[in-house]
């Protein structure tokens, strides 16, 4: 079904290979830890968009955070400023993602195993690959006027004929990343409003009121980062991970390695390394004495050698939204027209990409200055 909706050619999805290696060293290089730092002031414009919109319409916080993942990537991958009020191209990411959402998920349809009459994918495929095609044809429609990732690489594609897998990358992913990361914080906020307390605390302390976090912060909010750790184990954007196995099963040092697909879901909720697996608990990755951290959840971006390249700039663009979101917003349960408090559920989506089920909320400033910090738009 992946190959038929039209992303049989994007890197996640691709078998290992010398043709999958080519397009990994190439994303590699502009990804990379020691890469990244140079799209830092992109996520900081993006991040004080954000702000402005959460305070502006909090009724629309899940769009402005699409919004937010969105034009990070663009920005990135095509150097394309996305329109604050409304763009195309964040609208297409978001259908081309819906179907990932649903096809991704290994024996969702059954072409994944063989033909079988009346079955209807078919169908759903040619919808949705229109939308996957629409996605990658017009994110390439306008000349580049600045440099980015697939300008800079132009060039190379056209000649070792990687152009229409490097319009592609890892866009839709990243963003998925981006967004159950700080939906799932949002969600946290509410449901711990203790958390939620604690990191404005260390906020004030380290940031004070009078400008938004930065990068050059990071280091000295341990709370916070304990949070988007938190919020990567909690609901991992790809529970079941990408369908990918070990070619043939196989004996290393004596043991046995079996054909199998990765559960990043199962193994991010292990009461063995997590106790009370279900409840958000950031101080899992506070360093105590006497105290045994909790593994770090990188399964929640894959495993081995086709762990998530891009992640690196998801986790930044994640980690500054969730900081400056803290630093200068409250965000609380909502309350229906009778005055009655609306419980927000603590569940997730299904399918190949998950994020928290519909919730609703209420979304003020923190102070009178903080507003007067979103409004100017400082950094």
């Amino acid at each position: 079904m992946i190959n038929l909706v039209g992303w049989g050619h994007n890197m996640a999805f691709m078998r290992y290979s010398d043709w999958w290696r080519m397009h990994r060293r190439m994303f590699h290089q502009y990804f990379q830890p020691r890469a990244v730092p140079a799209y830092y002031p992109v996520q900081m414009r993006a991040t004080s968009v954000l702000l402005q919109q959460l305070h502006k319409s909090p009724a629309d916080f899940v769009h402005h955070v699409r919004h937010h993942a969105g034009s990070v990537i663009m920005k990135t991958v095509y150097a394309y400023d996305v329109n604050p009020n409304g763009d195309r191209f964040v609208e297409l990411v978001d259908q081309a993602l819906e179907s990932m959402r649903l096809v991704g998920t290994v024996g969702a349809f059954l072409v994944d195993y063989r033909w079988f009459p009346g079955a209807n994918f078919r169908s759903l495929a040619d919808t949705w690959r229109k939308d996957v095609e629409d996605m990658k044809d017009k994110s390439m429609a306008n000349d580049f006027v600045e440099p980015s990732f697939v300008s800079e690489n132009l060039a190379k594609t056209k000649e070792i004929g990687m152009l229409e897998n490097a319009r592609q990358l890892e866009i839709i992913r990243n963003t998925a990343a981006t967004v159950s990361v700080v939906l799932s914080a949002i969600l946290a906020f509410i449901l711990y409003p203790e958390i939620q307390a604690k990191a404005q605390a260390e906020l004030d302390t380290v940031v004070g009121s009078t400008r938004l976090p930065n990068f050059d912060d990071r280091p000295q909010l341990p709370y916070i980062e304990a949070i988007l750790s938190e919020a990567l184990r909690w609901n991992p954007v790809v529970p079941m991970g990408v369908a990918h196995r070990s070619v043939n099963a196989d004996v290393y040092r004596g043991y046995y390695i079996p054909a199998v697909i990765g559960n990043a879901w199962a193994i991010l909720h292990d009461e063995k390394d997590y106790p009370n697996p279900l409840v958000f608990d950031p101080e899992r990755f506070i360093p105590e004495d006497g105290k045994e951290l909790q593994p770090y959840p990188l399964a929640a971006f894959g495993f081995g050698r086709r762990i998530c390249p891009g992640r690196y700039l998801a986790l930044n663009s994640a980690w500054i939204a969730i900081a400056s979101i803290a630093a200068t917003l409250s965000f609380s349960k909502a309350v229906d027209s009778e005055g009655s408090i609306l419980e927000p559920s603590d569940t997730f989506t299904d399918g190949f990409l998950s994020f928290p089920m519909p919730f609703e909320c209420t979304i003020k400033a923190r102070s009178s200055q903080a507003q007067v910090l979103i409004e100017s738009g400082k950094l």
